[in-house]
């Protein structure tokens, strides 16, 4: 069924909840669930969007989507009123510094020198409570599967810390092996290292699978990003790397150089790229190098502004991302969504440039496809993980909102986000987060940055 204003409208308006009692019912249920009443937004093309309809979850996968579901003897959660769809995917988080949120400059200068600052003094346990701090944080907006990149891999060890918080968390993703923060231009990554690591902790299975984040060619001496890349090639690990981020870099050239040696490729995530060239994106486009945008930190840092119309009209696979909460602010793929669409009509000087369908295609099944993974997320199809949420249709900010498209891209924020599962396993429930104490993380978080900051001289 299409995503009509009418059909939308109407399942919205039925509102409606369960009783406090049903609700621990359902959800001490485990295996197998259907949701129940809900606008369903699939993002599969085969399927489209039910102005009404029913999700069976069995076993942690999706067995079946419909306008009605006759399943005896399985629970059944009152989805009435919201929107069910695929959980947002975050293509590109640096997840280490979550705790330094707010601190995009210091007494000893903006961003860089900042957190180069911090990273001296930073330890493996601050990474992993980082990367509790902002997993929370993803499940509390809708994000079920984020790639962390683990940029400030100052030893093995900070590693061995952030994934191990990574898979304890329950959240798919992937953990982006980094260099340290201080290594050198012209000084190779531990390559030994990263080997070892990724003997030990890769292999099939998991929700956290490994991949390398690296500097590449704006960032490293051209015989060390390449020395690089055949490392993580020979160990079967995607890279991602930030490339063509500000004008300088992007005048290098770095794109073409890397599609002429056969540099690019589907294993190869591009991030930023705001002043690459169309011609650019034509190159990874016929590579099949996925891209990750990060608009508002695009902003905030002062690369500029993403060539957003550019990138769309190429048909570059898209992913998007909130990058770091050091800028940020938060993690809310809404407003990054927002701002993408808003970036597009105003820079095309044209309304709705950019579809909103496009931008949300982008959250979810582009960014799974971007990350290798949408053969198992990114929609709602039969034979998939049950990565799922629920957005409140009925609030206040989100009723009425006209289409299901404008309400997701535009009106609704992560206090919407009333329902979280990931491969059929419940994290968020009424609005509250199941598996996370808030309030000891928080309280953790504050007295870790508090401790650190006044040992690297920041405040």
């Amino acid at each position: 069924m299409a995503h009509t204003r009418r059909g939308f409208l109407a399942t919205a308006a039925a509102g409606g909840a369960l009783a406090l009692g049903a609700r621990r019912t359902n959800a001490q249920a485990g295996g197998e669930v259907v949701l129940a009443g809900a606008h369903v937004v699939t993002m599969d093309p085969g399927l489209g969007d039910l102005a009404t309809g029913d999700v069976h979850i069995r076993d942690g996968a999706i067995a079946a989507v419909a306008a009605s579901i006759a399943a005896p003897g399985v629970p059944r959660r009152d989805m009435r009123g919201r929107v069910v769809m695929p959980g947002f995917v975050d293509t590109h988080w640096h997840m280490w510094n979550t705790i330094a949120r707010g601190l995009p400059s210091s007494r000893l200068g903006p961003f860089a020198k900042t957190m180069g600052a911090l990273a001296k003094v930073w330890t493996p346990q601050a990474s992993a409570l980082s990367v509790r701090l902002a997993l929370a944080e993803a499940v509390n907006s809708g994000i079920t599967t984020a790639q962390n990149w683990a940029h400030n891999t100052a030893t093995p060890d900070f590693a061995e810390a952030e994934l191990a918080a990574q898979r304890a968390s329950g959240v798919r993703g992937r953990f982006a092996y980094g260099y340290p923060q201080a290594l050198s231009p012209d000084t190779t990554i531990d390559v030994a290292a990263l080997k070892r690591f990724a003997e030990r902790h890769g292999g099939a299975g998991g929700l956290v699978l490994l991949g390398m984040c690296a500097r590449g060619p704006d960032r490293s001496a051209d015989d060390v990003w390449r020395g690089e890349w055949r490392a993580a090639r020979e160990l079967k690990l995607p890279i991602t790397a930030h490339v063509a981020s500000n004008r300088a870099s992007a005048a290098e050239g770095a794109i073409a150089v890397m599609h002429r040696d056969g540099l690019l490729g589907p294993d190869v995530q591009i991030v930023h790229a705001t002043h690459a060239r169309p011609e650019d994106f034509a190159l990874m486009k016929e590579a099949g190098s996925p891209l990750s945008i990060s608009p508002w930190t695009e902003l905030e840092v002062g690369y500029g502004l993403p060539a957003i119309p550019a990138m769309a009209a190429s048909g570059v696979e898209m992913g998007l991302s909130v990058d770091n909460m050091v800028l940020a602010g938060r993690a809310d793929m809404f407003d990054v969504m927002r701002l993408t669409a808003d970036l597009a009509a105003g820079m095309a000087e044209k309304q709705s440039a950019l579809p909103d369908r496009r931008v949300l295609e982008w959250a979810t099944i582009g960014g799974a496809r971007g990350l290798g993974l949408g053969d198992a997320v990114g929609s709602l199809k039969p034979g998939k993980r049950a990565d799922v949420i629920a957005v409140r249709a009925d609030g206040l900010t989100t009723s009425p909102a006209g289409t299901v498209d404008f309400l997701l891209t535009h009106a609704a924020q992560p206090a919407d986000v009333d329902f979280v599962m990931i491969d059929g396993v419940v994290h968020k429930e009424g609005g509250r987060l199941t598996r996370v104490d808030v309030e000891a993380l928080v309280a953790e978080a504050a007295a870790t940055i508090a401790r650190l900051t006044e040992q690297a001289g920041v405040r």
